[in-house]
């Protein structure tokens, strides 16, 4: 997603999503022990996992998946269902990816980068079925909590135009108390609006720049498993009061830094820009390009699936 307060991203920012930065460490070489790799099989489609070998060192709390991208992966164990997309069933035509069984739908994600959108000629492509709208954003210097300028105009123009709306709020809190304050500031700015699809909680590490050096990023250096908190907190606080919550991440974050076990009664929302997605864990979103093209819309745009529409 267009990062909520400086957007376009800065090139080390669009690495980063694309899932070059935060890279797992291989495993070290044990003395007199060699590592085998062959644990499980990653089920797209449909594999079953395989016991280890018996020389293969695996540490306990990690699992040993081979990925379809990286190879031999080592990665956590999360309370979480393993992912049974079949691999065989996704295509694209080089701009749209699709899922072909029946069911799973396209979107898109948007805010106020993407300029003025004609809402109608996007929904009289037929490529687009649902949509998300950023609602608003936490600063990430000072820490204010504002509207998209775009919102209401997105929110009007969608739903006028016949197309299901989530929303999505980008995050930069670092403590239950102020994800709260986030959800809270996303119910009232809603005002009891329907929404058919999720209420998003998108947290996204700051990245460093000559403009935002590190010491002025609020949330830089924060805790994994603290944000992770903070996540539940605000999903917690968006489902009691009767909308859907959904947390976002990318594939690199979900291996290397959130708790994901703090987030296992919500959906994820994938990021993972890839002809068909990897991560062994199981998701009902998945964002897979940040450089799509709608009729309507005069920038590129975020392209998403939804699996079990809503």
């Amino acid at each position: 997603m267009q990062q909520r307060n400086r957007r376009r991203p800065s090139r080390a920012a669009q690495l980063w999503r694309k899932g070059r930065r935060w890279a797992l460490p291989g495993l070290c070489g044990l003395a007199g022990v060699a590592l085998v790799a062959c644990v499980l099989i990653f089920a797209l489609p449909g594999g079953e996992p395989e016991p280890a070998a018996p020389s293969t060192y695996i540490p306990e709390g990690m699992l040993l998946v081979d990925d379809i991208y990286e190879g031999q992966e080592l990665i956590p164990e999360f309370d979480l269902p393993v992912c049974q997309y079949d691999r065989e069933k996704f295509s694209d035509n080089g701009n749209l990816v699709r899922y072909e069984d029946g069911k799973a739908l396209a979107g898109i994600d948007v805010s106020e980068f993407q300029g003025e959108i004609d809402w109608a000629q996007v929904k009289g492509s037929g490529m687009v079925d649902f949509v998300f709208l950023r609602l608003g954003y936490r600063g990430m210097t000072q820490g204010l909590l504002v509207t998209d300028e775009a919102f209401e105009r997105n929110f009007q123009g969608a739903t006028e135009a016949g197309l299901p709306v989530g929303v999505y709020f980008f995050s930069q809190a670092i403590t239950e108390a102020e994800a709260e304050a986030e959800a809270d500031f996303v119910l009232s700015t809603l005002d009891g609006r329907k929404l058919t699809y999720p209420v998003v909680f998108d947290w996204e590490p700051p990245v460093p720049s000559e403009d935002l050096p590190a010491e002025e990023l609020r949330a830089y250096g924060a805790d994994g498993a603290t944000v992770a908190k903070a996540g539940a907190a605000f999903c917690k606080r968006i489902q009691d009061s009767g909308y859907r919550p959904c947390f976002y991440s990318n594939k690199n974050m979900i291996y290397s830094f959130f708790d994901m076990d703090q987030v296992k009664e919500y959906p994820l929302w994938l990021a993972e820009y890839q002809r068909a997605p990897s991560l062994y864990y199981d998701f009902r979103l998945w964002q897979y390009s940040d450089s799509g093209s709608i009729p309507g819309i005069g920038t590129t745009v975020d392209l998403d699936i939804c699996f079990e529409p809503y």
